[in-house]
Order: C-alpha cells, then sequence, then structure tokens
C-alpha cells in the first residue's frame, strides 16, 4: 500500500538522447526534482552544495561536475557515495542541485569570466531548521524564535540522549551477543553517525561503543528512531543456535579394562 507522505520518483525519461551537458543546463534552468515546500529535502540540497564549495566561493559551471564527484568518491557521508552515477543522470543530478542553489539564493549567478559561467556562494548558513517533532521548517518564517528558543532545545536533546543511554547500551549489548549483522538501513538511515562504517563492519559487535554512543550527537527525532530500530531489530532477530556437545566414542570392553587398570 503506497504511503501517504512518500515522495515521487523522480522522472528520469526527459534524458534518454540528451548530452552530458545538455542534462547539466536544463536542470540548471529548471530543476528536474524537488519541490519549494520539501523543506527536509531542499536543506538537503544546501548541505551538499556548501560542501561542494567548501571554502572556495566561485566554481565555474566546467567545475560543478569534476569538484561534486571528488567530493562524492571521498566522502561516504555525502549523499550519493557509493553508487554508479554517470552521464546525463549524473549531470542532471548536479545541475538540479545548483538549480535549486540559485532559487533558493544560497548562490548567485556572477560575471563570466572567458564566455564561461561562473555560480559565487551567497548563503552557507542553514535556511531550514529541523524541530523536536522531525518535521521541518523556514527559519525566516520563525524570525527571532528560532534563536532564542535554540538553548532550551539543545538542553532538553542532551538531556533526553542521557535519559535513554542505559536502554540503548542494553538493546545494542543483545544484538552483539546475538552476533546480529549490521543492516544497510542504518548506513542510510543515519549516515551523518554509520555511512563511514559502511564496509568496515560487518557485525554490530565490531563497532559496539560506536552504536552505543551514536545517539548523543543526534536530533532529538532520530535519537527516538533510533531506540525504535534498535527495538524493532531485537524483537525480530535471531538467537544463535545452540550446539550441543558432542558424546565421546565408547571404548570396547577390553580397552576399557586396560584403561582402569592403568596405575597414576
Amino acid at each position: 500500500m503506497p504511503r501517504w507522505n512518500r515522495r515521487e520518483k523522480p522522472d528520469y525519461r526527459h534524458l534518454r538522447d540528451v548530452t552530458d551537458e545538455a542534462a547539466l543546463l536544463g536542470a540548471i534552468r529548471s530543476p528536474t526534482y524537488g519541490a519549494r515546500t520539501d523543506y527536509g529535502l531542499l536543506a538537503g540540497f544546501h548541505a551538499r552544495l556548501v560542501a561542494m564549495w567548501g571554502d572556495r566561493d566561485v566554481l565555474s559551471i566546467d567545475e560543478l561536475v569534476p569538484v561534486h564527484e571528488a567530493l562524492r568518491a571521498r566522502d561516504p557521508g555525502f549523499f550519493g557515495y557509493g553508487r554508479n552515477w554517470q552521464g546525463p543522470f549524473l549531470h542532471d543530478a548536479v545541475g538540479n542541485l545548483v538549480g535549486w542553489g540559485l532559487r533558493l539564493e544560497v548562490l548567485v549567478e556572477g560575471e563570466f569570466e572567458f564566455g564561461t559561467r561562473r555560480f559565487r556562494m551567497a548563503r552557507r548558513e542553514p535556511i531550514f531548521e529541523r524541530m523536536g517533532s522531525g518535521r521541518w521548517r523556514r527559519i525566516d518564517a520563525v524570525a527571532g524564535r528560532s534563536e532564542r528558543g535554540a538553548p532550551q532545545r539543545e538542553a532538553y536533546r542532551i538531556r533526553h540522549a542521557e535519559a535513554i543511554a542505559e536502554e540503548v547500551a542494553q538493546q545494542v549489548g543483545v544484538l552483539c551477543f546475538i552476533g546480529a549483522a549490521v543492516p544497510d538501513a542504518w548506513f542510510t538511515r543515519f549516515p551523518d553517525q554509520f555511512a563511514r562504517l559502511k564496509g568496515l563492519v560487518e557485525r554490530v559487535s565490531d563497532a559496539r561503543t560506536t552504536f552505543e554512543q551514536a545517539h548523543r550527537g543526534m536530533h532529538l527525532a532520530d535519537q527516538k528512531r533510533w531506540l525504535q530500530t534498535l527495538y524493532y531489530m531485537v524483537r525480530n532477530a535471531k538467537a544463535p543456535e545452540r550446539v550441543e556437545p558432542s558424546l565421546p566414542a565408547s571404548l570396547p570392553d577390553g580397552d576399557a579394562e586396560a584403561l582402569a587398570n592403568l596405575q597414576f
């Protein structure tokens, strides 16, 4: 049954028989997926753009894809890490990012230099913030209130992390005892905490301390989701099979009698 709040999958039929350059330019001019009301997705776009520009102020259009790919190849926490993106699909994805950057005014198209389009990073500070419920909102829509409430929200987040620490450790301990494997979903659902572990750990016990302490750095909503994820996995995990010790083979009567007469 389809979920009412599930995002529609992007339609990539427009990329058939399209060159890489045309896909990039088309997506910059008219982003192919995303919506102005999808604040969580747009916040992710903004974060990826900030990571792409790094400490640089300007990137030319010829640098967009190479910079994006260099970052995607080396940073497990960057969206798309390890995926085989190439050709028009890749250029469309990068163009979509830049197109939204222009519409959100975090990027500004600068002057041409030697006939090359250039894009300047105009705003690195977040535009959107995640509330305790897990929903997103625009920061400028609650001007003043967001800043005033930030210390209280952070204090509550820390208190909540401390309150659930024992239960998190207990659930992780159960998973370690039964030899549970780390699900691939953990790497994608909690990328800030676990993406860098992909390919390095196979079982929960391989990084027990990390899994026990990761919630302390999570957003409040993710702390709750992480604990529920652990509960679910423990409930559905299978206990290790018990191996019965094998019985020693019986000795022939003559050998048993000889063994009993040995002097030690």
